[in-house]
């Protein structure tokens, strides 16, 4: 518990307890009567068990029946159902509506609906006051869509219909440098406590003078929203488990380097404080490897009590952007060392290695066998499939741009080349890029679904 906390800390604690803390508890009764769903009542044919058995299976490198779909899509459902990103995002009925739809019509395996991450560093925030309120905070937005984005106004985001277009998907960028380099010192003395008292109010518009009537307001419409959010997300995945579709992820454990970058340092200036910084890139990494841990292990158990899932996303950005040595020098330890503590616990990494991940792939040979996915975005698949097809489930496919600008035979063809090759990999699960088909043509993702149904049989 931090002692030294400032009057802003004080009033966003209050606040969110106040007003939060009767649908959180709720929110934890919702919880418990959704562990009955799982374990119990799961008659032979059941499709939505039989996803997630087929999936599991694959992450252990198990046989299954046929290769198994699985995708991360936001505003390809919003293009399917005809309606607008910006009711994709901000309206939860229609976004629930399409969804569903989706998930019904095209039958994949597992498919993630999940939105945005701007309230994660105000989560991060409160760690040290109270972890479990800390977690529903950074989940929100990821859960919960445009409401945050709209209290807080945080700088990270352009969102449908408020920055951008109502039919431009949601773009993320800092417009300014939150933390400068000569900062770093005072950020590591007490991460959690600076992150609280300076870098919260440079995050977010609506809290930038903190106890002011502004702050206020906002910290209190936020906390009366948040249980509503956290019942919503309950009553959408029973709606995705009446459509007999498991979440391809829910749980998020992040990492520190991609936190420090993203989030506090932006994305350019991160590579080179490596060369800057080391040491105090080094130190914050190992003081915040603990803290994500906890984040994923929280939206883990809450994965698995809500959908029987217990998959933790773990996304990976810089990857592309090191050299071996740097990856393995301020990366790469701090990620091994989330995912191997996640797997004591009974949970299965989900790595989404972005970018080109070819140059590090022997790294995930690190990791222990048939214990986790390695989700792959730009990598050759056939590279992938010789170093760690015996060892680790494989996650790919095909690229985004023939979906959205080539012809369904084109799409047919190149999904029976790569079913073809990954077919032999112990595990392979057939999947896209994070959030990349928004403007995808309907044929070609029909097509598509209807080709790994077809080639990928065992």
């Amino acid at each position: 518990m931090l002692y030294n906390i400032n009057v802003f800390i004080i009033i966003l604690y209050i606040d969110f307890v106040y007003y939060a803390l009767y649908n959180v508890c709720t929110f934890r009764r919702l919880k418990q009567m959704q562990k009955g769903l799982i374990g119990m009542n799961k008659p032979a044919g059941n499709t939505y068990y039989e996803k997630l058995a087929r999936l599991d299976k694959c992450a252990k490198l198990e046989s299954v029946d046929r290769v198994p779909m699985a995708v991360a899509t936001l505003y390809f459902p919003a293009k399917y159902e005809d309606i607008s990103y910006e009711d994709m995002f901000y309206d939860n009925e229609k976004f629930a509506a399409a969804a569903a739809k989706f998930a019904v019509d095209f039958d994949w395996d597992a498919v993630c609906f999940l939105r945005s991450f701007e309230t994660v560093p105000l989560g991060l925030s409160l760690a040290a006051a109270d972890p479990e309120l800390a977690i529903n905070v950074a989940i929100a937005s990821v859960m919960g869509g445009g409401f945050a984005h709209d209290i807080l106004k945080d700088n990270y985001s352009a969102q449908p219909g408020r920055e951008s277009p109502p039919d431009r998907e949601s773009q993320f960028i800092i417009r300014e440098t939150i933390m400068s380099a000569d900062e770093y010192d005072a950020l590591l003395e007490a991460p959690l406590q600076y992150l609280s008292e300076k870098i919260v109010p440079r995050i977010y518009k609506n809290l930038s003078q903190p106890g002011s009537d502004r702050a206020n307001a906002a910290l209190i419409s936020f906390g009366i929203q948040l249980g509503t959010v956290l019942q919503k997300v309950v009553a959408f995945t029973q709606k995705m488990k009446e459509g007999n579709c498991p979440p391809w992820y829910m749980a998020l454990a992040p990492n520190p380097l991609d936190f420090l970058g993203a989030f506090l340092r932006d994305f350019d200036k991160i590579l080179f404080d490596i060369h800057r910084y080391p040491q105090k890139i080094k130190k914050f990494c190992e003081e915040m490897a603990p803290v994500f841990l906890a984040v994923g292990k929280a939206t883990g158990q809450l994965s698995y009590e809500l959908t029987g899932s217990r998959r933790v996303f773990m996304p990976v950005w810089y990857n592309s952007f090191l050299s071996l040595k740097q990856y393995k020098e301020f990366h790469w330890p701090y990620i091994k060392y989330i995912a191997e503590e996640l797997i004591k616990e009974g949970f299965t990494p989900l790595f989404s290695f972005q970018g080109e991940h070819d140059h590090l792939l022997e790294t995930v040979l690190e990791m222990p066998a048939g214990k986790t996915i390695a989700w792959f975005e730009r990598t050759d698949l056939a590279r992938v499939k010789k170093i760690l097809g015996e060892h680790t489930c494989i996650a790919g496919g095909i690229a985004p741009a023939m979906l959205i600008g080539g012809t369904a035979q084109d799409v047919e063809d190149r999904v029976k080349i790569i079913l073809d090759e990954m077919k032999t990999a112990r595990g392979f699960i057939f999947t896209l890029p994070f959030n990349a088909i928004g403007p995808a043509k309907i044929q070609n993702v029909k097509a598509m679904t209807e080709a790994v149904l077809k080639y990928g049989q065992y």
